[in-house]
C-alpha cells in the first residue's frame, strides 16, 4: 500500500462509522459541520459549526514539518514538546522550534498492515506528569504485538533519564484484539490521579459492563492501581479502576487546571460524536443510545472523528482563557474553539467555532502559553501565538 494513502487515511476510524476508504473529505473552511448545542441530549439537532477568525493580534504559524503520522503532544515544563509518531513508534523531541534527529523514546508497535488505511492502532497518545520536574514521568498509550497476529493495548509509564525516555513500565494491559480501531487513549490528570480513556475495542457489548476496562474512562494512580475513592471501588464484580462507562471511543480527555473539571471527546456511530463533561460514576449510554444520558457541551449529527482536547488556562492568549480546544479528523482536520463561559443568548449558537484547518489529532498548550496542534496528514506542527 502506498504511503500517501496511509498518511491520508490511517486515523479515519477515530469516530468509527467513518467514510469509505478513499472518499474525499471537505476542508474545515468549506465543510457544513452538523452540530448541536441543544440541552436535550436524547435528540441531537442539525446545525452548523461556524468558521471564525482568530482574535486580533493572534496568528497561526507552522513550527515545523517532517513528522510521520503524528498523533499526540506532551508539553514539558522546560519548553520541549514530545510528539508521538503512530506507526514508527517514536517519541520525537521539539526543542527551540527544531525537530531533533534522536528520538526521546522508541518501541515496536502493533498495526494491522493489511488494513492499515483505516485504523488507529500504534503509538497513539502521550502525556507528561504534572510533577515531571520532580519524577520525570511520561505516559504513553499504544498497541503491542502478542502471540500470533493479534495485538493488545498498553498504557505505560516512562521516566526521563539523561534526556531520554527509559524504564518502560506497563500500568494497564488490555488483552483485546481490535481489528483496526476503537482503542481511544485520552490521558489527563486530576487530583493526583490519572484519567485514561479506553475504547470499546470494537466489542460494543463491553462498554456497559463494569467488569471490563473497555469502553470506559479509568482512574488510576501513578502505579496503575485504583484509588480507594473510585466510584465502583467497592462494587462486587466491578473493575475498581472504572470511573465512567458506556463509552465507544473517548479519544480525548482533558482537565481544566483552574477548576478541576474533566472533559472527554466521544465518538459514536454515524451520529452522536460529542464533547462531554466527565462525571464520576456516569453511564454515557453506549451502545444502547446514540447520544449519552448526559447533556453534551456540543454534539454532531455526522461523523466528525473527534480527537485530542485541551482546556486552556494561561494568560499568553487571554481571549482563550478558560475555554476548550479540540481536533476533528473527518473534516480534513479542524481546530475547534468551544467557549465554556456564559454567553449572550444571541451568541449561544456560536459557542463552538472552527478557527483553523489541519488539526486532525493532537492539541496542547505549551510552556510558553501558546496552543500547539498537529496536522496528521501533512506531518506538521503548528501553533497559535500572539504578537
Amino acid at each position: 500500500m502506498a504511503f500517501a494513502l496511509v498518511a491520508t487515511l490511517s486515523l479515519t476510524a477515530a469516530c468509527a462509522s467513518g467514510s469509505p476508504a478513499g472518499e474525499s473529505r471537505p476542508t474545515a473552511e468549506s465543510a457544513a459541520l452538523g452540530v448541536s448545542t441543544a440541552t436535550a441530549a436524547e435528540q441531537p439537532l442539525p446545525s452548523r459549526s461556524f468558521a471564525a477568525s482568530l482574535p486580533e493580534g493572534y496568528r497561526i504559524e507552522t513550527v515545523l514539518d517532517g513528522l510521520e503520522l503524528p498523533t499526540s503532544i506532551a508539553a514539558l515544563p522546560d519548553g520541549r514538546l514530545l510528539i508521538t509518531e503512530q506507526v514508527a513508534g517514536r517519541v520525537r523531541v521539539v526543542e527551540d522550534g527544531r525537530l531533533l534527529d534522536e528520538p526521546w523514546f522508541e518501541l515496536p508497535v502493533f498495526v494491522q498492515t493489511e488494513s492499515f488505511a483505516v485504523q488507529e492502532l500504534g503509538l497513539v497518545t502521550i502525556a507528561a506528569d504534572p510533577a515531571f520536574d520532580e519524577n520525570g514521568y511520561v505516559y504513553i498509550y499504544y498497541t503491542e504485538q502478542r502471540e500470533g497476529d493479534e495485538g493488545r493495548t498498553v498504557f505505560a509509564r516512562l521516566r526521563e533519564v539523561d534526556g531520554r525516555g527509559a524504564e518502560l513500565t506497563p500500568l494497564v494491559t488490555i488483552d483485546l484484539a481490535p481489528v483496526k480501531s476503537h482503542i481511544a487513549g485520552g490521558i489527563a490528570f486530576q487530583d493526583g490521579a490519572i484519567l485514561l480513556g479506553v475504547g470499546d475495542h470494537e466489542d460494543h457489548s463491553l462498554a456497559p459492563q463494569l467488569a471490563s476496562p473497555a469502553g470506559k474512562v479509568l482512574r488510576i494512580d501513578r502505579d496503575g492501581e485504583a484509588p480507594a475513592n473510585n466510584p465502583f471501588a467497592d462494587r462486587e464484580g466491578a473493575d475498581p479502576r472504572v470511573y465512567a462507562y458506556g463509552l465507544r471511543n473517548p479519544f480525548g480527555v482533558a482537565v481544566d487546571p483552574a477548576t478541576g473539571q474533566a472533559y472527554i471527546t466521544e465518538n459514536r456511530d454515524v451520529e452522536g460524536d460529542a464533547v462531554y463533561e466527565l462525571v464520576a460514576g456516569a453511564d454515557y449510554g453506549w451502545p444502547a443510545h446514540r447520544v449519552a444520558f448526559r447533556t453534551p457541551l456540543v454534539v454532531y449529527d455526522r461523523p466528525m472523528g473527534l480527537a485530542g482536547i485541551t482546556a486552556y488556562q494561561d494568560d499568553a492568549l487571554p481571549a482563550f482563557t478558560g475555554d476548550l480546544f479540540f481536533c476533528s479528523f473527518h473534516t480534513g482536520g479542524a481546530l475547534h474553539w468551544l467557549q465554556t463561559g456564559e454567553l449572550d443568548p444571541l451568541a449561544e449558537a456560536h459557542r463552538e467555532r472552527v478557527i483553523a484547518s489541519g488539526c486532525g489529532s493532537g492539541v496542547a498548550a505549551g510552556a510558553d502559553g501558546f496552543i500547539y496542534y498537529l496536522d496528521f496528514d501533512a506531518g506538521r506542527l503548528l501553533r497559535i501565538s500572539r504578537s
